[in-house]
């Protein structure tokens, strides 16, 4: 058994930034493992404000970031006198704290793991902690690059899902339709869109779909004025666009920068034209308690895996392992999600779950799969029993204590 320090929550209130998403996942396969969880009770709301910022902090900014990292490590050496704590496991950006802080981790003995789920795309923010923690825990297999050339140690564990919370509902009736559950992103909405222009049936579930807004947001409310000497720039105004120009600008050049500039204004006004398409089958968002309860419902699963290249429209986009394809084959779905090498390496496609890689084969699959229940059910039973067996937190955590040399289990 293992006294694990954790610092996993980027509010403690649960509405925003996703405040119980990362605990809930980890916490119980823990504990399954017989590990002592000791939870920070300090608040990175303050330090979360800032922390798609993943250099240059302004000295409020700093200033706020040192407060933070001192109450935690208070936090640490209390916890330490009492009985020694074996590990630190956070899931730190820049933002939340002082890249020294690990120094004084090692001086106490205790090893440190830093979590973080967007490596391929927003590598910048994690930079500076990754230079310095233990290890680095990144599921994006094709980031381990990333992290050699600046002097980290990368740990590829992929992620996972809790089998008590995304499982079966066998008495659910299913709906002869398709669902979607997942916000507005990226090329998301263009194959959406390719599906209803084919009259296939799809529910769509979550935020910026249609004008139903429900459930949880992981932002705070939107504020023009300055916070920690920055000015805060309201999504959609005149201003946020000059900013995102600016820093184009700064940090393209003028000739690269004006040219991003424009395919994001294009590509907005593209995604501004497909808005109509979707209100008629959106249904707002879901807490995350009650997807299981929407895939059930629904013969089809969809998803939709690519993410921008560095986080901004006009970069290139990129298919990226989520969440939910652990998540949705845990629910026992009959599962479709867009084509990657890394997804193959944690199912056999075509038996366990299905792929596409263009709008013709998304819509011709999943015309597929509603017209023929048999196979759909053999799709859904198989995806279950290898989520079931290979794809669990508890099993990762296993894996991720055996590659850092920390493999003190019970189980």
């Amino acid at each position: 058994m293992m006294r694990i320090f954790c610092a996993v929550r980027h509010s403690n209130d649960p509405r925003y930034y996703y405040g119980g998403l990362w605990s809930g996942n980890f916490y119980p396969a823990l504990r399954q493992l017989s590990h002592e969880i000791l939870e920070s009770k300090t608040d990175l709301l303050p330090t979360s404000k800032f922390m798609h910022i993943g250099s240059g902090f302004t000295p409020q900014e700093l200033e706020m970031r040192a407060r933070i990292t001192e109450q935690i490590l208070d936090e640490v050496r209390t916890a330490h006198r009492k009985q020694p704590l074996d590990l630190f496991l956070s899931y730190f950006y820049n933002s939340h704290f002082d890249p020294s802080g690990f120094e004084e981790l090692r001086r106490l003995g205790i090893a440190s793991v830093n979590f973080y789920c967007n490596s391929i795309y927003q590598f910048e923010h994690v930079a500076a902690i990754a230079a310095r923690v233990d290890f680095s825990w990144h599921p994006e297999k094709n980031a381990r690059e990333l992290y050699l050339k600046i002097g980290a140690r990368p740990v590829w564990v992929q992620m996972a899902a809790d089998p008590e919370v995304y499982r079966p509902l066998p008495d659910a009736s299913r709906k002869p339709t398709a669902c979607f559950v997942g916000q507005r992103y990226a090329d998301r909405d263009r194959w959406m869109a390719s599906l209803l222009r084919a009259n296939v049936p799809v529910d769509i579930y979550g935020p910026g779909w249609g004008d139903i807004k429900k459930g949880n947001n992981d932002r705070l409310p939107n504020s023009t004025a300055p916070y920690l000497g920055r000015v805060q720039h309201r999504p959609g105004t005149a201003s946020s666009y000059l900013e995102t120009a600016r820093q184009l600008i700064v940090n393209d050049g003028v000739t690269a920068g004006t040219m991003r500039l424009a395919r994001q204004i294009q590509y907005r006004r593209q995604t501004r034209r497909l808005s109509p398409v979707f209100a008629p089958n959106a249904r707002g968002s879901v807490p995350f308690e009650q997807i299981a309860e929407i895939f059930a419902a629904h013969e089809v699963c969809l998803n939709f895996s690519n993410v921008w290249a560095d986080g901004r429209p006009g970069s290139a986009l990129i298919p990226h392992v989520r969440l939910r394809d652990f998540e949705a084959p845990m629910c026992r779905t009959c599962y479709l999600t867009g084509e990657s090498a890394e997804i193959r390496e944690f199912y056999d496609v075509g038996r366990e779950l299905d792929t596409y890689s263009t709008q013709a084969e998304l819509i011709d699959k999943t015309k597929f799969y509603l017209g023929n229940l048999a196979v759909a059910e053999n799709l859904r039973e198989q995806g279950y029993r290898r989520a079931k067996a290979d794809h669990t937190w508890a099993r990762r955590f296993r894996e991720l204590f055996d590659k850092v040399g920390l493999n003190k289990t019970n189980a």
